[in-house]
C-alpha cells in the first residue's frame, strides 16, 4: 500500500481540530479487495467515512493512554477535602495567623527597635553603658 497526505501549513500550530488532511492511497491486492468490499455495496461506507472510522479505531487500540490528571492528583493526596470554616476563602489569612500565633507564640509583640538603636545598644552592652534612646 502507498500512501501520502497533505495538509494545509497555513494550520501549522494552530487548532488542529479544524483543520483538514488530504489523503491519497495506493491500495493493492487484498487491501484493495477489502476496500472495494467496505465502499460498495447497501451498507457502504464513503471513502472518508471509512478512513475516519479505521483511524479511530486504530488509535484507541493503539495510542498510549494518556493520564488523567485530576485521578493522578487524587491518587497522589494532593486532592483532598477536609472540614473548615464556612469562609475560609475570604479570611484565610486571619485564620493562617491565628495558627501560626498558636504555633509559635511571640513572646513581645513590640515592634523591633530601629536598626541604627539596635546597633548602638549592642555596642553600648559590650561597654556596660545604659543607652538612651
Amino acid at each position: 500500500m502507498a500512501l501520502s497526505y497533505a495538509y494545509d501549513n497555513a494550520m501549522q500550530g494552530k487548532d488542529m481540530s479544524t483543520a483538514a488532511i488530504r489523503i491519497n492511497a495506493r491500495l493493492t491486492g487484498d487491501d484493495a479487495r477489502r476496500f472495494i468490499e467496505l465502499t460498495e455495496g447497501k451498507d457502504a461506507l464513503a471513502a472518508s467515512d471509512l478512513l475516519r472510522e479505521a483511524l479511530r479505531e486504530y488509535h484507541a487500540r493503539h495510542a498510549p493512554a494518556r493520564p488523567d490528571a485530576f485521578k493522578l492528583m487524587q491518587a497522589s493526596g494532593f486532592i483532598g477535602g477536609f472540614d473548615a470554616a464556612a469562609d475560609l476563602s475570604s479570611r484565610y489569612k486571619e485564620y493562617l495567623t491565628g495558627s501560626l500565633d498558636e504555633k509559635h507564640p511571640q513572646a513581645v509583640n513590640e515592634p523591633a527597635p530601629p536598626r541604627h538603636v539596635a546597633k548602638k545598644a549592642a555596642a553600648s552592652q559590650k561597654r556596660g553603658k545604659a543607652v538612651r534612646k
